[in-house]
Formats: C-alpha cells, sequence, structure tokens
C-alpha cells in the first residue's frame, strides 16, 4: 500500500474529485427527511395563501355562443327577383363578418340595448361581489356629471323606506353622506339620481334589522370604457375551416352579464342585416314610386287628350290596318322607355360610384340590370369601403395596409365605372335598334288619314304610359313582399351559454400550483444550503473531495469520559477504534517492528486529541505497549482527567533540561504511557528540527510496539510535516460538519505530490443517523470529543433516569 501512495502521479489531481451517482436514499435524507419541517410549514403556507386566493380572487366565467353564416348564392336567376335583391348585398365572407362583429359602430349598438351603465356591487367584509340584476335596488340618473364616473357612490339600506348615500367629495375632500327615501329625486355633485326598489325582491331584503346584505357601492360606467373594455373580451373566430361557422365568447365576472352580451350581440348583429336589405327595397320603392308619380301624371295627361280628341273629332273606332300599327309602336316604345329607365338607373350609379358614395343602397336588380360582372364589381368595392372603415378606427392615413385598400378602392371604382359604361353602351345600341324599327312604324303611320294619324299617336301614348304605370307597379308590389320578408343571412346555432365554474381561478389548478411551491421552495433552501454549505457532512461528501483512503468512522458521543474505549468498553465509540485498530494493522507490514503513528488534521477542534487518546488506549487494551507522544508543543492540553505532571514533558528534555527517563509518565491503563508537550517553549519549530527528536523516537521505538504523535493541525502549521518522517503512516482527523472541503486541499496536495506515506482519513463525529454513515457498518455511531465536550452513553443515562423520576412523580 505504501508503494501505491507514493507513485501518485499529477494527473490523479484532475480526477481526485470525482461527483458520485445520485444517491436516492441521500437525496431523501438530505433534502427531505432533514428539514421535514420545513415542508410541512410552507406546504401549509401555500395552500392557506391558495385558500385566500381562490376566495378573494374575483372569479372569471366563459360564455360563448355559435352562429352560422350562409354561404354565397349562386348565377342570379333574372326570373325571380328575392334572389336578385339577395345577390346585390354585401358580399359576406367569414373574415368581414368576424371584423363585422368585434367592431366597436356593432358593440356600441348592443351596449345602448343594455343595463350596463350601472353596476351594483355586493359590499361585504373584505372585498366587493358584483350583483348585476341581484341588487335590491336599482338607481337611475336624469343626468350625469363627470365626478359620478370617478367616484363610487355608497349606498346603505336603513329600511323599507329610507336609504344613506356616500361619496368622496373631490372638491373639498371628505366623505358627504345623506339619507333619502326609495323614488325621491335629489341632486348632488354626482348628478341628479332617484334610487327606486326592485319588484321581485322579498320586503326582508328592506325592513329586517338582522338581514346583512344592506351595503352595496354602485359605479356609473362611460359608455365609451364600456365599448373599449367589451371590444377586448369579446373574442370570435372559426370553429373549422370547412365550416362557416363562429364561436362567440367571452369572459366576464358575471355570468348573466356575458350571456345577455351576446345575445344582444347577435340579436343587434342579424337586425344589422336584415335593416341592410330593407334600406336596398326601401330606396328602390322610393325609386320606382318617383318614376310612377311621374308615369301616373303623363298618363292622366294622355287620357284626358285622348278623350278629348274623339269628342272633338266623333272618331269612335280606328281601322284595323291603324291597329296594327299601333300595336307595333307600343311594342318598340315600351322597350325605349325601359332603356331609357335603365340608363338613367346606371347614370345615377356612375355619379355615386365617381363621388364615392356607398352602393349598398343601390339594387339594379329591382329594374332588370342582370350583369353578373356589375354585380360582383359592386359587391367588391362595397366590401373594400367596410374594410377601409374597420382600418380607419386603429390606423392612421399613412399606414402601409391603409394606402393600400384605398388603391384597391380606386382600382375597384375604375373598373366599375368602366362596366357600367359598358353596359349603358349596350343599352344605347339596343335603345338605337328599337328607335329605328319605330322609326319604320312612324313612317307607316303617316301614310294614314290626318284623323286617324293624330288618334292613333294619342293612344300611343296612352299605351306607353300604361305599360311603364303598369311595369313599376308590379316591381313596386315585389319589392313590398321583399321588404315584408326579409330575413338576415345568419342564424343562430346557439344561444349564449355560460359555463358553471369560473376558468379563472380554477381551484384545483391553484392548490396543485401550492402544493408543488410549497415543495419547491424547501427543496430550492436545501439545496442552495447543501451545495453553499462545504462541510464535510458524511462518508459521501468526503469521498467526491478526497482519493486518501477512509481508515475508519467515529460516531459522535456525550460522554464524559476521556479514554472512553476504557470507561465504556461496549459502546460504540470503542467499536468504531477497534475496526480503526485492525484497519491500522494493513499500514505496518512489519509487525515486528514499531509501529508509529502521526495524528493531524486541518484545524483545531476536529478531534484530533480525543482520536489519539482512544487509539492509544484500543492498542493498549490488545496488549501493545503503546506511548502517547504530545507533540502539539504551541498549544499543549493539559491531562484534566489524567493523574499526570504538565510541568514535566517533550519540551524540557529537548532544551535538555530533563532526561528521556523522566518526561515518561504512567496511565491507569495498563501498556499505556504518556509522553506529554511539557511547557509551551518560545521556538516550538526549532526545537522540532533538533537532534534530540531523533534521540527520543529511537528510545521510544526501542521500548514501545505503537507510538501515537499527536501533532498541530497540518492547515495552520507545518510541525506535523516535520514528525512525518518519524511515522509509519498518517492519520487525517475530518471531522463531520467542522471540517471544510477546501481544507483537505493541503493534505490532498501532499498526497498527491508523494510527500507523504501512508495516509489515511478517520472520519470523526459522524451524527447518528447520518447518511451514509459507516464504513462497513450497518449502524450510526456517536461521536466523543476529547476532554468532555460530547457524551453518548451518560446522555443516554441521564434521559433514563429522568424518565424513570418523571414516572416516581406521576
Amino acid at each position: 500500500m505504501s508503494t501505491q501512495q507514493t507513485n501518485e502521479t499529477p494527473n490523479m489531481r484532475e480526477q481526485s474529485v470525482e461527483e458520485p451517482d445520485f444517491n436516492l436514499k441521500r437525496f431523501f435524507f438530505n433534502f427531505i427527511i432533514r428539514y421535514w419541517y420545513l415542508y410541512v410549514l410552507s406546504i401549509g403556507i401555500a395552500l392557506t395563501g391558495a385558500y385566500y386566493y381562490n376566495w378573494y380572487t374575483t372569479p372569471v366565467y366563459n360564455a360563448s355562443a355559435l352562429v352560422i353564416i350562409k354561404e354565397n348564392k349562386g348565377a342570379t336567376d333574372a326570373t325571380d327577383i328575392l334572389k336578385q335583391l339577395d345577390d346585390f348585398s354585401t358580399d359576406r365572407n367569414i373574415q368581414n363578418q368576424i371584423e363585422v362583429l368585434k367592431s366597436r359602430t356593432l358593440i356600441s349598438k348592443t351596449l345602448d340595448n343594455l343595463d350596463f351603465d350601472v353596476s351594483y356591487s355586493f359590499k361585504g367584509h373584505l372585498k366587493l361581489t358584483e350583483r348585476y340584476k341581484q341588487c335590491p335596488f336599482d338607481v337611475r340618473n336624469d343626468s350625469l356629471k363627470f365626478f359620478a364616473y370617478n367616484s363610487p357612490l355608497k349606498i346603505r339600506i336603513l329600511d323599507e323606506n329610507k336609504f344613506q348615500i356616500s361619496y368622496f367629495n373631490v372638491r373639498e375632500e371628505k366623505e358627504v353622506t345623506a339619507n333619502y327615501r326609495f323614488g325621491e329625486r335629489f341632486s348632488n355633485l354626482l348628478g341628479t339620481l332617484h334610487v327606486d326598489k326592485r319588484d321581485n325582491f322579498p320586503n326582508i331584503s328592506f325592513d329586517d334589522p338582522t338581514y346583512e346584505k344592506r351595503d352595496y357601492v354602485v359605479r356609473f360606467n362611460s359608455h365609451e370604457a364600456l365599448v373599449e373594455k367589451y371590444s377586448k373580451l369579446l373574442d370570435v373566430e372559426m370553429t373549422n375551416k370547412q365550416a362557416s361557422i363562429l364561436k362567440l365568447t367571452l369572459e366576464d365576472n358575471v355570468p348573466e352579464k356575458a350571456i345577455d352580451f351576446l345575445n344582444k350581440l347577435m340579436e343587434v348583429w342579424m337586425q344589422s342585416s336584415i335593416d341592410e336589405k330593407n334600406e336596398i327595397a326601401r330606396n328602390s320603392l322610393n325609386f320606382i314610386d318617383e318614376q310612377l308619380a311621374i308615369i301616373s301624371k303623363d298618363l292622366n295627361e294622355a287620357e284626358g287628350n285622348y278623350e278629348k280628341f274623339r269628342t272633338e273629332k266623333g272618331v269612335t273606332d280606328i281601322h284595323s290596318e291603324a291597329d296594327s300599327y299601333l300595336a307595333s309602336a307600343k311594342t318598340f316604345d315600351d322597350q325605349v322607355a325601359q332603356i331609357n329607365l335603365k340608363l338613367s338607373f346606371l347614370s345615377s350609379m356612375e355619379q355615386y360610384v365617381k363621388e364615392g358614395k356607398n352602393l349598398r343602397n343601390l339594387s339594379p336588380a329591382s329594374l332588370g340590370i342582370e350583369d353578373e360582372l356589375l354585380l360582383k364589381l359592386i359587391s367588391q368595392l362595397n366590401d373594400l369601403y367596410i374594410n377601409r372603415d374597420r382600418l380607419a378606427v386603429g390606423a392612421t392615413p399613412d399606414n402601409p395596409s391603409y394606402i393600400g385598400n384605398n388603391a384597391a378602392i380606386e382600382s375597384a371604382k375604375s373598373n366599375l365605372i368602366e362596366t357600367i359604361n359598358n353596359i349603358k353602351n349596350g343599352l344605347t345600341a339596343s335603345r338605337a335598334s328599337a328607335f329605328s324599327q319605330l322609326g319604320r312604324v312612324e313612317g307607316k303611320i303617316r301614310t294614314l288619314p290626318g284623323a286617324q294619324r293624330e288618334a292613333i299617336n294619342i293612344e300611343r301614348q296612352v299605351s306607353l304610359n300604361t305599360g311603364l304605370f303598369t311595369y313599376l307597379s308590379q316591381k313596386h308590389a315585389e319589392t313590398a313582399i321583399i321588404l315584408a320578408s326579409t330575413t338576415s343571412d345568419s342564424r343562430v346555432v346557439d344561444k349564449a351559454n355560460a359555463s358553471f365554474k369560473p376558468i379563472r381561478p380554477v381551484k384545483g389548478q391553484v392548490f396543485a400550483i401550492a402544493i408543488i411551491f410549497g415543495l419547491l421552495v424547501p427543496a430550492l433552501f436545501a439545496y442552495f444550503r447543501d451545495i453553499l454549505d462545504d462541510r464535510i457532512k458524511d462518508r459521501t461528501s468526503l469521498e467526491t473531495s478526497t482519493r486518501i483512503p477512509l481508515l475508519g468512522i467515529v460516531g459522535l458521543s456525550g460522554s464524559s469520559a476521556e479514554l472512553v474505549v476504557k470507561d465504556n468498553p461496549r459502546s460504540q465509540i470503542t467499536e468504531a477504534f477497534r475496526s480503526v485498530r485492525t484497519n491500522l494493522q494493513y499500514f505496518n507490514t512489519d509487525q515486528n517492528k514499531c509501529n508509529t503513528v502521526l495524528i493531524t488534521s486541518s484545524v483545531s477542534s476536529e478531534g484530533k486529541s480525543f482520536c489519539a487518546v482512544n487509539l492509544a488506549g484500543i492498542l493498549a487494551l490488545s496488549g501493545k505497549r503503546t506511548a502517547l507522544l504530545g507533540f502539539d508543543l504551541r498549544k499543549p492540553k493539559p491531562p484534566e482527567r489524567f493523574a499526570l505532571k504538565s510541568e514535566v514533558g517533550i519540551s524540557n528534555y529537548l532544551i535538555g533540561a530533563t532526561p528521556i527517563e523522566d518526561i515518561i509518565q504512567k496511565s491507569s491503563l495498563l501498556n499505556l504511557d504518556f509522553v506529554l508537550s511539557g511547557p509551551k517553549p518560545p521556538n516550538p519549530s526549532e526545537l522540532l528540527m533538533s537532534d534530540k527528536v531523533d534521540e527520543i523516537f529511537a528510545y521510544l521505538k526501542e521500548h514501545y510496539d505503537y507510538l501515537i504523535i499527536d501533532s498541530p493541525p497540518v492547515g495552520l502549521i507545518t510541525d506535523a510535516l516535520v514528525l512525518d518522517k518519524y511515522a509509519n503512516s498518517l492519520i487525517y482527523v475530518v471531522r463531520q460538519n467542522v471540517t471544510r472541503k477546501h481544507h483537505l486541499d493541503i493534505i490532498n496536495n501532499l498526497y498527491y505530490d508523494g510527500k507523504l506515506k501512508n495516509v489515511s482519513i478517520l472520519l470523526n463525529a459522524v451524527k447518528s443517523g447520518s447518511l451514509p454513515y459507516g464504513y462497513g457498518y450497518g449502524y450510526g455511531y456517536g461521536y466523543g470529543y476529547g476532554y468532555g465536550y460530547y457524551d453518548d452513553d451518560d446522555s443516554k443515562e441521564k434521559k433514563k433516569s429522568k424518565r424513570k423520576k418523571d414516572k416516581e412523580e406521576t
């Protein structure tokens, strides 16, 4: 073993500290069992906090509803005016409808139909709870001032007739309190108000003195603030990319409010679609009525002229040939009149487009203009106008999206004007053809006699106006039917429904997070305390700090005996030193020669002297002649529990004042002698380097089997290194929870550099229950430090005595 240890290479420095594999048992002990009380306390605090968080936090509920958007219709059927008008409604795609539903305009209209402008909250001991429609009174205002939106109104019910209000007067900076009667109108800094009782509440809310729910807080909400709030809370999304169904969701502290808002929003949205269609039909009716009034006037005038002509001329019948000319002229007159009507409508539409007016109120289909390209371009332009209005809410004029949308509008307008002109050109050509045909018929009419020719012309006017009047009357009736039977393009699939449980906070999740947090905090505390604490805690932490062999482990003892191996031969401490004695034999290959053991440590208070005394004692008990040498000349320890002379020791011999035989003192234990340090010299280092030290060891090795050297700590001074040349082996004492890991750097460097031979470590002061706690043992040890610092067996006896005494007293 000596050869192996002295031939260590410098590369072993890098390999000296190795992280051990994860030890579940050690982790469980060091981070859980050791700090169990912290886990209990932390989890208790976390669960208590979670309970009060769940109780105090205002819950948030989720309400949702489903609506279906009708798909766009196909090609227009010219025979069905209902379809024609439908084709001219806005081309509502899914994305447009999402933006419409989320628009501030629609939300504002929705809030206009709801009583959200006043919020009622019950005032409990610690928090406010909004009551919505469950408040026993209703606050109405005739007028509100600016301060009303910033100052909550506190109302306390006094009895069935009276109530008390209080609010903070910001002008005078004081609380104002006044009593009023229910139904009484009153004015204050907030405005003109009156408070009325609600009929659906029992009288117990007012006249029962023991009724606790009497204090309420009323807040007035501005319309703009409500629009802003619900614009942020409302969410609209598609349920499926292949379906035209939208899901409306809203989060609110009061589920009933969320339900009412969504239902009213859908109602207003569908009514807006109906109103839009009705507006188109009404505008069509207005246009037709205007034309009917003109035609009716012309018809009455033509019929009057015809009647006058027949009376004056006495014409009662027209020849059959004249009837044929008249029928042909009537046909072409009707064509020209209808074409003129369409051209007039298209001219008005062109003017609308050039002026940038909305085309939603124009319906070409109502007058038989059925060009599909025209319908599509009108629909596209309307969509672009809607998108521009949406962008104008949050975008500036120089926004790229806004600029791009305007460019698209100009392009669509240009295309639409071009299409209108093309249709007008086609109608003009048709009208020219009709005029040509009409001219030939009129040429034939001119060949008739004067009276017949004049009668035919008058009858043509009557017939033309009658045909136009009949045509417009038919369109008027059809449009009126559409106006009466208009339905929305969308319908409600599921009305709004709110969750029974709040989505925030979720009690189970809060408690789960609290438990995790309660476990995590002490675990982190234990972890960081462990990594920041560089003390040697157990065998595992020792083995990760050094590769020096472990000689044995001595446990913690509170015994008052200094020589534990003698006073308590059956104790765990004694058994531990027997194990050390056995392992120590492997460091002395020649059992016939004196074995010299040097015992040192990093710093003081690590139990070095205690280990030296008890190791010497256990060797003496085995029949070996043993001498304990006190070479700690700088800090000699007085032998308080041994009947020895401290005035004579090694320092006396080294200065030549006392012969070597006189410094050896017998102890009460057979085979154990002491050579104390003696008086403290002024130059201990020089004395240890003198030839006298060689003489001491030469003499003692001839008379003893074992020499146990109690030297100074190697981490403080170099005396131990000077004495190492006289030793066969070196025991480095490491004390649990005292020795620091960096203290081992000195002995590690000496060990790896080969400057020390037969080095081993003795782990001292291991408390019972420490893990890992043994060196080949399955049980924990106590620990005893020389000079009466610790006691194990005596403490057990004292505990037994105390328990016995308590039983006797009871």
